[in-house]
């Protein structure tokens, strides 16, 4: 198929000039077999695969190329518009947009002839969203600025957005900060685009893709009040009310002692604090047992309490430990005995370490007893449960060592270690049906 006209470059599109509009009727201007393009996200992470456009090529898809729309290529930190494409016979859906240089390219699951006249469709409920977000953090931008707080880059997620801040930022500036973007939404400040000659000032360019070129494109200025200029390709709002309100939520520290600010903003403030409700709702009613404000002391009594409980678990699995490793020593010493294996069928390794410890301590204080586990006795110590799917962890000492690991790396499909002479360590990852039961049986068998 050929292409019978050109298209409105991208920075004067329909959906840049009115981003309210919800349909809009166009014409075909090319069609043909799509190729993936690298977006701005894709060129971010060069090492990653799996991205928007590979994993659309798995089914045939075309690019089509439409003389103006309303739906916004990927771009500016902004995920792509979705909609749908009406011919006269059908609706196609339009998967996504991304642009390539000035121009705005469609990918559909199945072509359109060129010069054929559709109405297009916006996901709307989508794009008043994703308004909201990326409106929302201009004028959170806006505001971190005016407390030498630069935003380095920013993330617009599914449900829970990030800006990335060159430090840690106190509470106290945060909550000051929600404060001033809120009341700014209440003000319902007047939010225009326009161009930086209309400006009357410059501004800063250098963070526009390099293939877009500025000597044929248009360079859009996104004007929040009297507050925020800032050049930007996305669609927006058109005054602070419809942002409806702000989030902040918690912070991450990221390389160079940079920090991460996570928000939400619009419907999905609601959203997030109804499903928050939800999840205290259910642990008040089935774990805790308490009111709402009761919450922060009863957690602190759980948290010490849990505390409590390790301790007092590990202080029994030390003396659990001091008893199998007292068996053991007086097997060696009084019995004779050559090998010896503990089991536990929990897979934390405490207990095997204490065990082994505590063996160590009753040889080193018994010097003359005749036990040694580098030359005359050999201990196996072996733990995890006998169901499938669960892994454990294995060690020897002793001169039978690399005779032992061998037999067991015949019952043990999973296992893998190592070491040397008459020590051996390993782990499995994996138990398969029986495998627990017939090492046991092996092991009882060595110490008949």
């Amino acid at each position: 198929m050929t292409t019978m006209a050109t298209s409105t470059i991208v920075g004067a599109l329909a959906c840049q000039r009115n981003s309210f509009l919800k349909t809009f009727q166009t014409k075909v201007v090319s069609c043909k077999e799509y190729e993936p393009i690298k977006t701005s996200r894709d060129k971010q992470n060069k090492n990653k695969t799996s991205s928007k456009t590979e994993e659309g090529s798995r089914e045939a898809l075309y690019a089509l190329e439409l003389q103006d729309t309303i739906l916004f290529p990927e771009g500016g930190g902004q995920p792509s518009d979705k909609g749908v494409l009406a011919t006269v016979s059908e609706k196609i859906p339009v998967h996504m947009v991304l642009r390539q240089e000035l121009t705005a390219v469609h990918v559909t699951p199945q072509p359109v002839e060129v010069g054929s006249e559709v109405t297009l469709e916006v996901d709307w409920k989508r794009r008043l969203d994703i308004m909201q977000q990326h409106t929302g953090q201009h004028l959170i931008s806006a505001i971190f600025d005016t407390y030498d707080l630069e935003t380095l880059s920013w993330s617009m997620g599914d449900m829970i957005n990030y800006i990335e801040l060159p430090r840690k930022v106190e509470q106290s500036i945060i909550n000051e900060v929600s404060e001033k973007v809120n009341n700014m939404i209440v003000e319902n400040l007047p939010i225009k685009v326009t161009t930086p000659d209309k400006l009357g000032r410059e501004i800063d360019t250098s963070h526009i893709p390099d293939d877009y070129d500025l000597s044929k494109g248009i360079v859009r200025v996104v004007q929040i009040g009297d507050i925020d200029s800032n050049p930007c390709c996305g669609t927006h709002l058109t005054a602070t009310g419809q942002i409806q309100a702000v989030a902040f939520l918690h912070q991450t520290n990221v390389r160079g002692g940079n920090s991460r600010l996570h928000f939400i903003c619009g419907s999905r403030v609601s959203r997030q604090l109804t499903a928050y409700h939800l999840i205290l709702k259910d642990i008040l009613g089935m774990q805790l047992s308490c009111q709402i404000e009761e919450v922060s002391s009863k957690v602190a009594d759980l948290s010490k309490n849990y505390k409590k409980c390790q301790a007092r678990e590990s202080a029994l699995l030390k003396e659990l430990a001091f008893v199998e490793a007292s068996r053991v020593f007086s097997d060696f010493k009084d019995k004779g005995v050559k090998i010896a294996s503990v089991y536990r069928s929990d897979s934390s390794p405490e207990y095997l370490t204490n065990v082994q410890k505590e063996l160590t301590t009753l040889i080193n204080a018994n010097k003359d007893a005749g036990v040694n586990v580098s030359t005359d006795q050999t201990v196996v110590y072996l733990n995890g449960e006998h169901r499938v799917g669960t892994g454990g962890m294995v060690k020897i000492t002793g001169p039978l060592a690399e005779e032992i690991q061998q037999e067991l790396k015949k019952h043990l499909k999973n296992m893998k270690g190592g070491g040397k002479g008459s020590s051996f360590q390993g782990k499995i990852t994996q138990y398969e049906k029986g495998e627990v039961e017939t090492v046991l049986r092996y092991l009882e068998s060595l110490t008949l």
